[in-house]
């Protein structure tokens, strides 16, 4: 089998035994991701990735399920521009109390519902992670670290002391970040913010 040729839109059409393979292999996973993101958000997916087996191994979590976590997280992104009603599909059939104008984190709250469908992928502490990684209401330390990494991760050329300080005390960095981003959805973009609640 090519599994350079697998595509989100055609996995649950392939063998259960080629899913569960390319489920279980991030090498094939990380083709499939490749191939639904552009190249930048590829990279910052492949970052956050990185930084989040590093968070989890500090913090003794599951460094796989890390890893997927933040392979994953961003794969509805970019329909916030190109195919909103799309997200606004899944939220309306699956979670309508999203539906309230906070586009920016419709891609993490479409997501658990999408890899569910397109990938029969059923992880809850993945998908909860996923879910919470623009909008943190979960103390679950996955959730803390995919957030964290997905706001420091290296290629974004922030430079501060979050990721030593999440290092040693994830809440401790959840708190502080949650205020650096709040200020800069209010401040810099001018939108509506939703308080992180854990």
């Amino acid at each position: 089998m090519n599994y350079e040729e697998v595509t989100f839109e055609d996995f649950m059409s392939l063998p259960s035994g080629e899913r569960k393979r390319i489920l279980n292999d991030p090498d094939l996973l990380k083709l499939l991701v490749k191939k639904k993101l552009n190249p930048s958000r590829y990279s910052h997916s492949l970052s956050v990735a990185s930084l989040c087996r590093e968070l989890a191994v500090c913090h003794h979590v599951d460094p796989e399920k890390a890893y997927l976590a933040g392979l994953l997280h961003d794969v509805c992104k970019g329909l916030e521009k190109t195919n909103i009603t799309f997200l606004e599909d899944y939220l309306r059939y699956y979670d309508h109390d999203k539906l309230n104008g906070i586009y920016g984190a419709y891609h993490a709250w479409s997501a658990r519902y999408y890899l569910k469908e397109m990938l029969n992928f059923h992880d809850k502490d993945i998908l909860n992670a996923i879910y919470n990684h623009t909008i943190c209401n979960s103390r679950d330390k996955l959730s803390l670290i995919l957030y964290i990494a997905d706001k420091r991760e290296p290629l974004r050329g922030i430079k501060d002391d979050i990721i030593k300080i999440a290092r040693k005390d994830l809440y401790q960095a959840f708190k502080i970040l949650s205020w650096d981003v709040e200020k800069y959805i209010r401040e810099v973009k001018n939108e509506r913010f939703i308080e992180n609640r854990i």
